[in-house]
């Protein structure tokens, strides 16, 4: 126990010291920066749950946004409609984003791909299209106002620095599960997917249960992460689940390094706090902010937690290193049989 708890404190102390100096830096008294520091925790843990399925299976999904949505209404329609409880509200978002992943991922799941991809890419304009014309339900694209957020006694999501505490501890949590995930025996046949799916299956793995769990996995984040920024900015609509934020989900995920544990919160930061950096330049920020996005892609392809070339050519001349596992893609992991 305590060399794994070396090893991990190894893996992650730079990364995590870096978090918190930068948590320090924006937050400080700054009601501005708590706003957009929680704004990076909420879609954090939806990127968590992108990573399992994108970075742990190497599949592609652009369903995350329609369960975002169902977190989020289930929040709202339930609480401002029926009077229930939010944290009630949450927990049967997440039960519903259980049911509707199954339901959808079985059959779903059996398309490889860009089959898949332009499925779960369907998927989600569907969720948009209805959520945008159901205005009976979903209020349309006006959407639901005064969303009581959830509290537990004086601990509310209400209050700005309580709910950025309590969404950077979910976050710690959420970093926390992939971390277990990743290292356990579903992790590990995941990998195998990722990498041989062929020679899996001729080994027994049973595949599409696993691809089923990662993506129903993966919709819970989602559903969580919708439910938070639904309960922090009491208000939801059909905007906040179109393409473009499917899109950003994914630039989140390889800013910071598909498959890498703190690439959630690294590329949630990088793509919603540089962009506050080029406010005095309005004129000029979104050009800007894509040229950073350009020179990251070109010299940094593997995310900004891939280590170095420079780096590893050092670690092999100077023996073993220790690393995260390889993303999704890599070679065989060592350690796969039959599923049993």
């Amino acid at each position: 126990m305590h060399a794994d708890f070396s090893k991990l404190a190894r893996t992650y102390a730079g990364p995590l010291l870096v978090a918190i100096v930068l948590l320090v830096f924006y937050a400080g008294n700054d009601s501005f920066w708590i706003y957009n520091l929680t704004l990076v925790a909420i879609y954090a843990v939806i990127v968590v749950g992108l990573n399992v399925f994108v970075g742990y299976i190497g599949l592609v999904t652009f369903a995350q946004t329609a369960f975002m949505a169902v977190g989020g209404y289930s929040l709202a329609i339930l609480t401002v409609r029926h009077g229930w409880n939010p944290w009630l509200a949450l927990l049967m978002g997440i039960l519903l984003t259980v049911v509707a992943a199954a339901i959808v991922g079985v059959p779903l799941l059996r398309l490889r791909g860009h089959y898949l991809t332009m499925a779960t890419f369907a998927l989600a304009l569907g969720a948009f299209g209805y959520l945008t014309g159901a205005t009976g339900f979903t209020g349309g694209s006006v959407g639901i106002s005064g969303v009581p957020p959830p509290a537990i006694g004086s601990f509310s999501l209400a209050d700005p620095r309580q709910a950025f505490l309590g969404c950077w501890v979910l976050v710690a949590v959420a970093t926390w599960i992939g971390v277990r995930l990743r290292d356990s025996h579903v992790g590990r046949a995941w990998q195998t997917i990722a990498s041989r799916e062929e020679a899996g299956a001729s080994l027994g793995l049973r595949v599409q249960r696993y691809k089923v769990i990662a993506f129903i996995l993966a919709g819970v984040f989602g559903s969580v992460g919708g439910a938070l920024y639904v309960g922090f900015t009491t208000y939801v609509s059909p905007d906040l689940y179109d393409s473009s934020i499917g899109v950003n989900l994914f630039v989140m995920l390889f800013l910071g390094g598909r498959g890498r544990t703190l690439a959630p919160i690294v590329g949630s930061a990088v793509l919603l706090l540089v962009p506050q950096e080029f406010a005095s330049i309005s004129d000029y920020q979104a050009i800007l902010f894509d040229c950073v996005l350009l020179l990251i892609i070109l010299f940094r392809p593997g995310g900004l937690l891939d280590p170095p070339q420079w780096l590893l050519r050092r670690g092999r001349r100077g023996g073993r290193t220790e690393r995260e596992p390889a993303p999704a893609g890599d070679p065989v992991p060592a350690g796969i049989g039959a599923d049993r």
